[in-house]
């Protein structure tokens, strides 16, 4: 599972130097909706390469204990957003080319890279225990990462006392 962790950190850090229309962006433009997910004007972004827990899903109950370390994943990520400066390059997200832009397609969400100081900002959460990777195929994703057994198993040190 190491292995597979350290590769896919590697992948984040690298997916910047692939990024060729990387637009810079002023924090203030950015509303967080959480680990993850932020909010750019009209346009709602799904960011690539990693996966927070969840605050809410309509997917499935939430526990306690998901939801406190999605909330501090969610405001690790608000501060860092405000420790340098910003790059947004919108992704081609991994649907079928027929759902693109519809709610079957990331639930109608764009798809983006967000970079502080030239890095994913996901490289930094993983580091922290507050995301774990989570890289998509070109027209599909895996299963969603199983965030109540994570926060059992893998991060005790961020099980709430």
């Amino acid at each position: 599972m190491k292995r597979f962790t350290l590769a896919c950190v590697a992948i984040l850090f690298f997916l910047p130097a692939l990024s060729l229309r990387a637009e810079q962006i002023n924090v203030e433009a950015i509303t967080v909706v959480d680990g993850d997910t932020i909010d750019v004007g009209p346009d709602r972004y799904r960011l690539v390469g990693y996966d927070t827990p969840e605050i809410k899903t309509p997917r499935r109950k939430v526990s306690a204990d998901e939801k406190a370390l999605a909330t501090i994943a969610k405001e690790r990520f608000a501060e860092l957003l405000r420790s340098g400066p910003l790059d947004l390059t919108e992704v081609a997200c991994s649907c079928p080319a027929s759902t693109i832009g519809t709610q079957s397609c990331n639930y109608g969400r764009k798809c983006g890279l967000l970079t502080l100081n030239g890095k994913n900002v996901g490289v930094t959460l993983i580091a922290e225990e507050l995301a774990v990777p989570f890289v998509c195929g070109k027209a599909s994703c895996p299963k969603m990462p199983d965030w109540p057994r994570i926060i059992e198993q893998q991060l005790p040190s961020r099980m709430p006392e």
